[in-house]
């Protein structure tokens, strides 16, 4: 399980949560590790389980695992906190009542081990905040800065006031469809795709203008393709286009910003191994993403493979 696997997660088991201390994971600007002492139902405590959710929300975004305990930063050992004792709804009304303003999601999900209450642990997956900043109930504001939540300068307050009215755009994972294959002999002789560049609005405001660039191996490149029109220069081996976008990208919107027709034989597999390069642009800055297509092109329900194309 690599991490990104382990954030977009809609719920957590006991091996997940093991895979973490296995694999000796280490904490970052992302994620936290909490032993049970962290949960106590004292005001000290309360405050920096609120400080440390703060900071991530006014950052951008992560999650606290509350009962590993953590060795030089990476995940350690289990540390059970009993959730008998102290709930899942008691750590979410500490979060809310101590932050200002609250927080719309932040989501509690508790594990238990051995279905047993009392060997609980909890993992807390904070958004980045489109409401930030958010100020604890010692009237300060945190934000994550290496494996820490530390105080914020008074430039950095006032620029997260302006967070809700900028766009934060992303590039998706590509939609990839095959769009034909010939063969010889049982063997592949060319095999051809569509493949579909996804951008999507994290914000809560209305992204009106963005244009996507992508640089593709000209020699993968069909001859009559969808792109051929925003074609604006040459790069060595790589063609790179240039696409804007057709309308107003609105909340939480994922959409094809452009599609692209490719085709590979035998003497362009190594072109799998080359990366697609993507930059994105718009109003509220730049986002680069690079894409390799080996594992990703599929033929008959598995990924193409040298051995099956005809010489």
């Amino acid at each position: 399980m690599t991490m990104n696997d382990f954030f977009s997660k809609q719920e957590y088991t006991e091996q997940d949560i093991l895979s973490l201390i296995e694999n000796h994971v280490e904490e970052s600007v992302y994620l936290d590790f909490k032993a049970a002492g962290s949960l106590v139902a004292t005001e000290d405590k309360k405050k920096e389980i609120a400080k440390d959710v703060a900071a991530f929300a006014n950052s951008d975004g992560g999650i606290i695992v509350y009962g590993i305990h953590e060795t030089a930063h990476q995940a350690g050992s289990l540390s059970y906190i009993d959730g008998h004792a102290l709930t899942k709804e008691w750590l979410e009304q500490v979060i809310q009542s101590r932050l200002s303003p609250r927080l719309n999601m932040p989501l509690v999900y508790p594990v238990r081990f051995d279905n047993d209450v009392s060997k609980s642990v909890y993992v807390v997956k904070i958004p980045r905040s489109a409401h930030a900043p958010h100020m604890t109930a010692d009237k300060k504001f945190y934000k994550r800065y290496n494996f820490q939540s530390v105080q914020m300068e008074e430039f950095e307050i006032r620029d997260l006031y302006n967070r809700k009215d900028r766009t934060d755009l992303e590039l998706d994972e590509l939609l990839i469809v095959s769009n034909g294959a010939t063969e010889q002999a049982g063997c592949l002789r060319m095999a051809g795709y569509q493949v579909r560049f996804q951008v999507k609005n994290n914000s809560q405001t209305i992204e009106n203008h963005y244009k996507l660039e992508i640089a593709v191996p000209l020699v993968i490149m069909t001859v009559q393709n969808p792109i051929n029109p925003y074609k604006i220069r040459n790069e060595g081996e790589y063609v790179v286009f240039s696409v804007p976008n057709s309308s107003p990208l609105f909340q939480g919107e994922l959409t094809t910003a452009a599609e692209i027709s490719l085709h590979f034989h035998l003497h362009t597999l190594a072109y799998l191994q080359k990366p697609i390069k993507t930059k994105l642009y718009f109003s509220s800055g730049i986002r680069s993403k690079e894409y390799l297509l080996q594992g990703c092109l599929l033929q008959k329900g598995k990924p193409i493979e040298e051995s099956e194309w005809s010489h």
